[in-house]
């Protein structure tokens, strides 16, 4: 993923992009769902952001994922962006899954493929 953001710099905006470290570099499997999760520590482009930095800025978040499909023996690819106006600020993804009552399977829930709740941040 990478972080794509107008700054000032001298007295002039230019654009700047930032790789944004993942919590997960590399996924082998994908038998469940799963999210891209960039953790916001002191070395992330978005520390120390507000609500109304995300609401005032302009700026964008490139995500670029390719992987080999083993069934048609291929590579795929997909890229897709999501601008600040997207993000919600102060959210958190619900699991999509649980174990079954016999504990025998995964019950994968598609309904929650979006579903979110509200966290306080610090």
């Amino acid at each position: 993923m990478t972080l794509g953001m107008s700054v000032e710099e001298n007295g002039t905006k230019t654009n700047k992009f930032y790789d944004l470290e993942l919590e997960l570099e590399r996924i082998n499997a994908l038998t469940l769902s799963w999210t891209l999760v960039h953790p916001i520590t002191e070395n992330s482009p978005l520390y120390n952001f507000t609500k109304s930095d995300f609401n005032s800025i302009h700026r964008e978040i490139l995500v670029f994922v390719k992987t080999f499909d083993d069934m048609f023996s291929n590579t795929v690819a997909i890229r897709t962006s999501y601008t600040f106006e997207e993000v919600i600020y102060g959210a958190k993804f619900e699991p999509m899954y649980e174990r079954s009552t016999d504990n025998t399977k995964t019950v994968l829930y598609l309904d929650k493929l979006n579903a979110f709740y509200s966290v306080k941040l610090e």
